[in-house]
C-alpha cells in the first residue's frame, strides 16, 4: 500500500520555518541552481481568467534537494479582492507525489527570503544602510520587514501606503510617509511592495541616496519601464532577476513595458561597485518555493508535524 501523502497547513508552515538567515541560505541554493542550470525552471504559466485584478500562475520546476531530486508546482492565485492562496505540490524520486503544502505562507516567506539574497549578494556582509523604503503594506510588507530586521537590524524603515500605522509592522525607528517622496528620500534600498494593478504614481527618484539598490517584487506596478530608461541615461544601472528565462518570457507576453531584457540571475551575482545602482526585479520561481518545503517536510517528518492524507 502506498504511503499516505504530507499535507501541510498554512499554521503548520508558519510553525516549520527555519529562522529568517537560514531562509535566505535555503533559497540562495536554489538560486544557484537555477543560474548554472541545475534546477529546471521553466517560466511560469499564467492562466487567463475574465475578473479584473485576478491572477492565477501554475509555477513548476525542479530542483536538487536535500535527499535527491525533487519535483513539484505551485497553484498560486489571488487579486481582484482576494488574498494570495494556493496549494505546492511536492514529489520525491522515492515516492512519487510526496506532499501538498499551503502555499500563502511559503510564498511570503520565499519572496522575502530572495530579496534577502538579493541584497546579500550585491552588497556582501559590509553593507549597513540606515534609511530603507518601502512601498506597500500587505502582506509582502510584513514579511519583508521581518527579513529587514534580521540583516539590516540598525535601519529604519519608511512606509509609503494607503494603510494605517495600526496594520503596519512597524519598529522602532521606522515610520510612515504621507508622501512618496518623502519616504524615498535618502533611502539607500527601495522595496516595491505595491498590490497588482495600482494606479501609477509619481517617483521622484533623485530623492534616493546615489548607488541606491531597488528590490522589485510587483513586476512593475510601481517601477515602470521609463523610471529604468531614465536611470539608465543618468548613470550605470545594474539589472538582475531570479530566472531570467521567466523575466524575458514574462516581457515578450506583453508585461513588463518598456522594461529591457535582463541576463543577469541572483544565483550568480556578484557585489556591485560603489555607486551603481542596482535593480532587482524577481517575479518569483517554484525553485526556492520547493527548497523551503523540502526543508519543511524534512522537519515536518521528523516532528509529526501535519496531516496525512489516504491516496
Amino acid at each position: 500500500m502506498s504511503a499516505p501523502l504530507r499535507y501541510l497547513s498554512e499554521s503548520d508552515v508558519a510553525a516549520l520555518l527555519p529562522p529568517i538567515a537560514e531562509q535566505i541560505d535555503v533559497v540562495s541554493e536554489a538560486l544557484a541552481q537555477v543560474a548554472d542550470r541545475r534546477a529546471h525552471q521553466p517560466p511560469k504559466r499564467a492562466i487567463e481568467t475574465s475578473e479584473s485584478g485576478r491572477f492565477v500562475h501554475l509555477m513548476p520546476a525542479a530542483i536538487n534537494g536535500r535527499s535527491g531530486r525533487i519535483v513539484g508546482t505551485k497553484w498560486i492565485s489571488g487579486g481582484g479582492g482576494l488574498p494570495i492562496a494556493g496549494v505546492l505540490i511536492v514529489e520525491d524520486q522515492a515516492t512519487g507525489v510526496r506532499s501538498l503544502v499551503s502555499a500563502s505562507a511559503l510564498t511570503a516567506a520565499r519572496t522575502a527570503a530572495v530579496s534577502g539574497a538579493a541584497l546579500r549578494a550585491v552588497h556582501g556582509g559590509g553593507f549597513a544602510p540606515n534609511r530603507i523604503a518601502l512601498v506597500g503594506g500587505g502582506v509582502q510588507a510584513h514579511s519583508h520587514r521581518a527579513m529587514l530586521a534580521a540583516l539590516y537590524p540598525q535601519a529604519g524603515v519608511s512606509f509609503f501606503t494607503r494603510r494605517t500605522a495600526s496594520e503596519l509592522p512597524l519598529r522602532v525607528g521606522d515610520r510612515v510617509a504621507e508622501r512618496l517622496d518623502d519616504a524615498l528620500r535618502g533611502a539607500e534600498v527601495l522595496i516595491t511592495a505595491a498590490a497588482f494593478g495600482t494606479a501609477p504614481r509619481p517617483l521622484t527618484l533623485n530623492e534616493l541616496a546615489p548607488g541606491a539598490t531597488f528590490i522589485v517584487i510587483d513586476y512593475d506596478s510601481t517601477l515602470r519601464g521609463e523610471h529604468v530608461s531614465l536611470l539608465r541615461a543618468h548613470g550605470s544601472v545594474r539589472l538582475m532577476t531570479d530566472s531570467a528565462d521567466q523575466f524575458n518570457a514574462t516581457r515578450a507576453a506583453g508585461k513588463l513595458d518598456g522594461w529591457p531584457e535582463i541576463h543577469e540571475e541572483i544565483g550568480a551575482a556578484h557585489a556591485s561597485e560603489p555607486g551603481v545602482i542596482t535593480i532587482v526585479n524577481h517575479l518569483g520561481i517554484a525553485a526556492c518555493d520547493l527548497a523551503l518545503a523540502d526543508l519543511l517536510l524534512t522537519r515536518a517528518e521528523e516532528q509529526g508535524v501535519g496531516t496525512l492524507l489516504p491516496r
